[in-house]
């Protein structure tokens, strides 16, 4: 028998401070210093001569670009000397494509920086006096640039086809732009439109968004203007018609038994809530003054339903449902407008404006749904106000967290089926959905979008939930009382996932949001046969008792706490003596934090991050020792007894034991790819024998890119044991030994509910 034991949580009272020093050199420098001298000189007279001749339009103030070679896209190679000369201010930064082969594209990291007349001279003169010519770190990073330019007028192009015309489109300029007045006019003189053609966003320390309704003669104006950063089209704002029929009579409403004491915030196209179904477990708020649509209510109130019951498959009309234990706010904030006018139709700015005032004025709600969104997959170079809107919003005092459907388009070819924003937000979750095939397996749905996520959030979708398929349809609650609605679709595996976090949040009040996601991640179900582009971390696990519990031999115990940028932390895995168990033990580990944002840089869109290293054994050392001919050479330690003789022999201890897998020295292309480096969410899982486990650790680190000055960031953190021939009951045997271990308290029925 096989007992359920409340998960294990203040894994952080073991956690301690520990150093570690980093190893390894930059790669070969790509060019000589004073040859690349030259050729930078020569790049600046040309960007001064184009600046004479007007070839752009330019300001007072010029948008230029110092492009990186290849491999030195780390932070610890950007050009911070030449970015502070007198009169130059880096503004960002971004991938740009240096070639394209049958290979695939190659790839480097270009430097937006803001400088005028007088910062251009003083940036040559710095050249040409020879000045800094003895300053190492000066040399080595003029030797790693390989040409400094303006961005291309393609370049600020983004997701147009060949036989786009006209439409509208999402304008991004850069970040000094939208405070000076003179700028503006110069702009706007551009675009030449009424004001009714376009709307303005800007963010602190951000870049300016503009929605307008523009021409292809328009864009080509644009494209010269020097302080536009990307114009790319801006998709229609798509809620899917509901094409379901009413089919099954619904099961028995619940029995209200008093309001829950979780509370979900969804932004839909409205909802019934007189329905039998819902009317004692939604709200609802009408966010605008146009009329409701049938077709935008049945959505909305397909989309609450799954939140508070799931779908309804396998229920029978007679079956009466369990109480929900989280409550709905829903609001509706669609349909905007119905003017003719084709801005204001598509109402995405004016839903992302209501969006940013709920979410900030409620604090008290701290978990929000989104179905919709605007059609069209990400693109990796732009990041769209929708997105980052949602990501600014997350790192509110009060953490809200967005679950986002990540659209229908996974039938299309490659990249237009890649995941729609704002699923592609960092501190969120994106849903996509998962069907079964003929046999029962559960796969991904055709229709769900793809991965891959763009720089920060790699793993997109992050979990697939029940969504259902034109064959096997989900089972919904219908705008016609006491019927069901069948649909498929991620616009309604996403509200599902809302609703279970949030039950998970109502059973165990000590499991914040943040702590949810990655329980939900960490216990998500992977799959061998599909890859992470399809299904991310894995399906969503169906029962919320088996996320909040673990077995006797399969533990599960939770870590939280805060980090600072350079801080290295030891953060133990908690075992009792293994010593004399032959068998293997399998380890599971999901790391998350919250990130600061850098719009500015799409490429560094997630300005800090935490690095992990494992270390199973606490006794087994790397020794190395220089030979004559200055080579290092290398021996580990592989019992008792033997380090005396490597020490003997002129060996020294590594510092620490050997990690698993064994750290190399990778290139940042590397360690983003293989090891999601600056990425907000990891999972990690390894197999190995139980007697090559001793006192075993990670070590995390704190990192950020140094932009700015990122202080404290909270980490979460669930590590799984699973040893299945363990000789005892390992979670009990855990527990005797780690006292300050606590089974997470789980709530009885009756502390769910508030009497109103």
């Amino acid at each position: 028998m096989n007992n359920k034991h409340p998960i294990l949580g203040r894994g952080e009272l073991y956690i301690s401070d520990i150093d570690k020093r980093y190893y390894g050199g930059p790669p070969k420098l790509p060019h000589s210093y004073h040859e690349n001298k030259i050729t930078l000189i020569n790049s600046i007279s040309s960007i001064q001569e184009e600046i004479k001749h007007n070839d752009e339009i330019f300001l007072s103030e010029k948008v230029i670009c110092m492009r990186m070679e290849p491999k030195f896209e780390a932070k610890s190679y950007s050009p911070d000397m030449l970015l502070s000369i007198d009169g130059i201010t880096p503004i960002g930064g971004r991938k740009y494509t240096i070639s394209k082969s049958e290979e695939g594209q190659v790839k480097s990291k270009l430097y937006f920086a803001k400088t005028n007349d007088d910062g251009l001279e003083n940036l040559k003169h710095v050249l040409q006096s020879g000045q800094k010519d003895s300053v190492v770190t000066w040399q080595n990073q003029i030797c790693t640039i390989r040409t400094i330019d303006l961005l291309a007028p393609n370049e600020k192009l983004s997701g147009f086809s060949s036989t786009w015309d006209s439409g509208l489109v999402e304008i991004v300029l850069h970040p000094f732009f939208w405070d000076d007045n003179f700028a503006m006019e110069q702009f706007l003189s551009i675009l030449n439109l009424d004001k009714d053609k376009y709307k303005m966003t800007g963010y602190h320390n951000g870049p300016l968004f503009c929605a307008a309704e523009c021409t292809q003669e328009t864009i080509n104006k644009l494209l010269m203007f020097n302080p536009l950063r990307t114009i790319h089209p801006l998709g229609e704002l798509n809620i899917p018609n509901m094409r379901g029929k009413d089919f099954f009579d619904a099961p028995v409403p619940p029995i209200y038994k008093g309001k829950p004491q979780i509370t979900i915030g969804i932004f839909d196209g409205g909802a019934d809530e007189t329905l039998p179904h819902l009317k004692d477990f939604i709200t609802v708020h009408n966010l605008t003054s146009v009329n409701s649509h049938p077709s935008l209510i049945a959505h909305g109130t397909a989309v609450c339903g799954a939140s508070l019951y799931g779908v309804l498959n396998y229920k029978k009309s007679s079956e009466q449902l369990d109480t929900p234990i989280v409550s709905v706010e829903s609001y509706r904030i669609l349909p905007q407008k119905q003017t003719g006018n084709p801005l204001e139709d598509n109402g995405l700015y004016p839903a992302i404006d209501e969006i940013e005032k709920v979410v900030t004025q409620r604090a008290d709600i701290k978990l929000y749904n989104l179905s919709f969104g605007p059609r069209g997959a990400i693109i990796d170079d732009d990041i769209s106000r929708f997105t980052y809107a949602l990501d600014i919003l997350s790192t509110l005092p009060h953490h809200p967290l967005f679950c986002v459907a990540v659209g229908n388009d996974g039938d299309l070819p490659y990249p237009f089926n890649r995941v729609q924003a704002p699923a592609d937000l960092v501190n969120g979750l994106g849903i996509g959905a998962y069907t079964f095939d003929r046999t029962g397996d559960k796969v991904r749905a055709n229709y769900s979008c793809i991965g891959p996520g763009r720089e920060g959030c790699k793993v997109k979708p992050d979990i697939l939930e029940f969504g259902g398929s034109p064959e096997n349809p989900a089972i919904l609650i219908s705008t016609t009382a006491n019927k069901t609605i069948t649909e498929c679709g991620t616009s309604f595996s996403s509200p599902i996932v809302a609703g279970k976090l949030g039950k998970i949040m109502a059973l165990s009040p000590e499991i914040s949001p943040q702590m949810a996601r990655t329980l939900l991640i960490h216990t998500a179900e992977d799959s061998e046969e599909l890859g992470i582009e399809e299904i991310g971390f894995g399906f969503c696990t169906e029962n919320i008792q088996d996320i909040l519990n673990c077995e006797d031999n399969k533990v599960i115990v939770l870590y939280e706490g805060n980090i600072v940028p350079k801080q290295n932390i030891k953060l133990p895995i908690l075992l009792p003596n293994l010593n004399g168990i032959k068998c293997n033990a399998n380890i599971t580990w999901t790391i998350s934090t919250l990130a600061e944002l850098n719009p500015n840089d799409v490429d560094s869109y997630t300005c800090n991050c935490i690095e992990d290293y494992f270390y199973p054994h606490d006794n087994h050392f790397n020794y190395f020792k220089n030979t004559i001919n200055g080579r290092r050479q290398k021996a580990a330690f592989a019992g008792s007894g033997e380090e005396q003789e490597l020490i003997d022999l002129g060996y020294n201890r590594s510092d620490l034991p050997i990690s698993k897998p064994p750290k190399k020295f990778l290139s940042e292309d590397e360690l983003r790819s293989q090891h999601l480096k600056w990425d907000t969410i990891v999972k990690k899982t390894l197999n190995m024998r139980v007697s090559s486990l001793h006192n075993p650790f990670f070590i995390l680190h704190g990192m950020n890119r140094d932009i700015f000055n990122t202080e404290t960031m909270k980490y979460f953190v669930a590590i799984t044991i699973d040893i299945p021939k363990y000789s005892g009951i390992l979670y009990d045997d855990i527990l005797t030994q780690y006292r300050g271990l606590v089974p997470i308290n789980i709530q009885t029925e009756n502390q769910l509910f508030v009497k109103v």
